[in-house]
């Protein structure tokens, strides 16, 4: 996931969307601090929990301002989320799988390039068989 992310900040075609996220999250947690008077800890976990659309109900706004805050807060905010949850969906789908990269590193040492079942070129491979034994007599 980490690599997805990476490459996400690498692209310039997907490094708004990183950036927008961790803006969103920034801005609400400041927001919320200032709005609510809760600790920077407190509001980022509630950003974090609202944009996931978990909502424990632990925290919540009280103050009017905060109330209007939040229902812009969560309209605007997941679109960009679920932009960047889709965006960093379609990287991670890019990189291949894992295996790929353990290929390469073991066809540089000289080993096998494949995963078990397939060939070098992702193809599969026969299972090992006994030859035939009925015309050697």
């Amino acid at each position: 996931m980490f690599r997805a992310f990476r490459s996400m900040l690498r692209s310039p075609e997907t490094r708004w969307i990183a950036v927008a996220a961790l803006l969103t999250i920034g801005v609400g947690t400041i927001a919320y601090s200032i709005l609510e008077g809760w600790s920077l800890l407190d509001s980022l976990y509630f950003c974090v929990v609202t944009l996931a659309t978990i909502g424990f109900g632990d925290l919540h706004p009280t103050t009017s301002a905060a109330k209007v805050f939040t229902i812009i807060y969560i309209f605007a905010g997941l679109s960009i989320i679920a932009a960047f949850i889709s965006e960093l969906g379609r990287e991670r789908r890019a990189a291949g799988p894992m295996w790929r990269q353990r290929q390469d590193d073991l066809a540089a040492l000289g080993g096998r390039a494949g995963p078990p079942g397939q060939d070098e070129e992702g193809l599969p491979t026969a299972p090992a068989t006994e030859p035939d034994r009925r015309g050697d007599q």
